[in-house]
């Protein structure tokens, strides 16, 4: 049995297939399997076959190579300020240099290729095109905040609504109603914008008719800081989520690996943080954390 064999007969075959094409996998199985294998457990009802999956994802996971640093003596604000100057030098350089000419560039070859709506060529501009959209966000997620009084409550709905749109899912909204906070609105909106997404694709790519996708956004306010919690019921995360948060790194096909990555770098910019990991059921849990006064 191969490796692609074996996760077609763990989705769906009879038990004594299920637990053959295990062994397999437990043999076979690559890293890159770790979101396939989280969907199946989530799906899964043999609770021997849901451990042997959740030790075969750990195992997975604890594979990874790790990369090892010395140990750097710059305070880790100096850094974070550092690394966003080199960020926003190096987008702006590649947006100006490259992203301005993509534009031209589709136009050209539009005219002077036959059939490109429905070309190669077409598609792979359009990923580019996708590419630099990415950088212009992370740009922007590296810039000085500029606070402003808003009603955090409506930047949740409109955001929600906004991604939700023409989906079947169920969304409830949990937290104080009105909220007035001070805060730079871009960079916040970069930062929750993908945890939103995240959590509704999570939700929908396991729903079925027993399972309904599902997410709850709330948000408070501590004497400290701000928070938003947004919580899905999707097939959880692998074990190691530190490289989710890596520019350009996904599991996702067709994803570019830029979402988490401008997330942490847009809450980082605002002098907070942001937390994903599995929560206490199914599904996970994509927290924001901010200074009162960002």
């Amino acid at each position: 049995m191969t490796r692609e064999e074996a996760l077609i007969t763990l989705s769906n075959g009879n038990s004594h297939a299920r637990f053959t094409a295990m062994r397999a996998l437990e043999r076979l199985a690559l890293d890159t399997d770790i979101q396939t294998l989280l969907k199946i457990k989530a799906a899964e009802t043999d609770l021997i076959l849901i451990r042997r999956i959740e030790r075969l994802i750990t195992g997975l996971g604890n594979s990874r190579p790790t990369e090892t640093f010395e140990i750097d003596p710059t305070p880790p604000e100096v850094r974070k300020k550092l690394r966003a100057e080199a960020i926003e030098w190096v987008a702006g350089l590649l947006l100006h240099e490259i992203g301005s000419k993509l534009g031209l560039l589709a136009s050209t070859v539009s005219k002077e290729l036959l059939n490109y709506a429905d070309s190669d060529t077409k598609r792979r501009i359009e990923h580019l095109q996708d590419t630099f959209d990415g950088i212009e966000e992370l740009k922007k997620a590296t810039s000085v905040p500029k606070p402003v009084e808003m009603d955090l409550p409506t930047l949740v709905s409109d955001l929600v609504e906004l991604e939700a749109t023409d989906k079947e899912i169920e969304i409830s909204l949990v937290g104080r109603t009105p909220l007035i906070i001070f805060c730079d609105r871009g960079l916040l909106k970069l930062a929750l914008c993908n945890g939103i997404k995240n959590a509704i694709e999570a939700s929908l790519s396991i729903a079925n008719a027993e399972r309904k996708a599902s997410v709850v956004v709330s948000w408070g306010q501590t004497d400290i800081d701000n928070w938003i919690s947004v919580i899905d019921n999707g097939p959880g995360l692998p074990s190691n989520v530190t490289h989710s948060f890596t520019l350009g790194e996904t599991s996702k096909p067709g994803h570019l690996g830029f979402g988490l990555g401008i997330a942490n770098q847009a809450i980082e910019t605002l002098h907070g943080t942001v937390e994903l990991r599995n929560s206490g059921s199914d599904g996970a849990v994509f927290k924001l954390r901010w200074s009162l006064n960002a």
